[in-house]
């Protein structure tokens, strides 16, 4: 099993799919593998019952196991069209769809988030760098709703002047606009210091590290967890919230699912109507305006 998996992903890396993507492959592949090895299978039986036992396990969460079963279906179909194994066409699966609701932050914790990077205060050079920095990451993710990845991936030039760039899930583009001069005059003061990184010539990342090289996810993360602690809101709160968040509020506000979906990226508006659940607002306006009470 193990040679088909490492040339399985070696045909993967070839078609400049993101590392995310690659190392997910891996992750799915090295639990068949798992599988694999503690039983006495032959392969095709194995992907079979591995396949029923995604779908009935209770460690994983919905979305996992749709991701693993992409990741599987596809090793499947290069099991059988370049290592020439005899297999079954790939079950019919079918997964129950759970709703989660999404998890937000008030606009009051969106406040003290702003104000606690607003007051801190740096004391050191570089540290009044980071901060220039950091309050430019944190000003976009909460008027844009970007995912970390996103913002990890912006370049120098997919911004000017307000106008921004975005590259999201498999590398789908949309453009996005800070509408705000607050929002444009925090970007700008942060590109005018991004030179203080010390760049290499041929870096093209938007927001840098201390290194000088593109800022990771888990750099972005850090420096969420900072200003959470400091600014007192919600401990559980992670930098997904800012985009949860900044859907509920267009929708609160009077913006329509599908001009939501555009913004967020979603490939399927499904995927953008489970903001409704979380709307409070807007389920008051609706009650207040077409409810029996509203009408009489």
């Amino acid at each position: 099993m193990k040679k088909h998996i490492k040339r399985f992903i070696s045909k993967k890396e070839l078609q400049n799919l993101s590392n995310k993507s690659i190392y997910a492959y891996k992750i799915d592949l090295k639990k068949l593998d798992e599988y694999y090895e503690s039983h006495t299978y032959a392969i095709s039986e194995c992907l079979e019952n591995y396949t029923h036992y995604v779908i009935k396990s209770n460690s994983y969460k919905t979305s996992s196991k749709k991701r693993k079963l992409t990741t599987l279906k596809m090793f499947w179909a290069f099991l059988i069209n370049y290592e020439e194994i005899d297999l079954p066409p790939f079950p019919k699966v079918q997964i129950r769809k759970e709703y989660r609701v999404p998890k937000t932050l008030s606009i009051s914790e969106l406040k003290q988030l702003v104000e606690s990077i607003h007051v801190y205060s740096p004391t050191t050079v570089k540290k009044h760098r980071d901060h220039v920095r950091d309050k430019a990451m944190i000003e976009i993710m909460i008027n844009l709703g970007l995912r970390i990845s996103e913002v990890s991936n912006m370049n120098v030039y997919d911004y000017n002047d307000g106008y921004i760039l975005i590259r999201g899930k498999n590398n789908k583009e949309r453009v996005l606009f800070l509408t705000s001069p607050t929002s444009k005059d925090i970007i700008e003061k942060y590109l005018n210091i991004r030179k203080e990184y010390s760049p290499i010539a041929k870096e093209k990342a938007f927001f840098l590290n201390k290194y000088g090289y593109r800022l990771s996810i888990y750099g972005i993360s850090n420096i969420f967890q900072k200003f959470k602690r400091l600014s007192k809101i919600n401990i559980r709160s992670t930098p997904h919230y800012l985009r949860h968040s900044f859907a509920t509020q267009l929708l609160n506000n009077g913006a329509n699912l599908r001009d939501i979906q555009e913004l967020l990226g979603h490939s399927n508006i499904t995927t953008t109507e489970i903001y409704t659940s979380v709307s409070s607002t807007r389920k008051r306006e609706v009650l207040a305006l077409y409810g029996f009470r509203g009408n009489i």
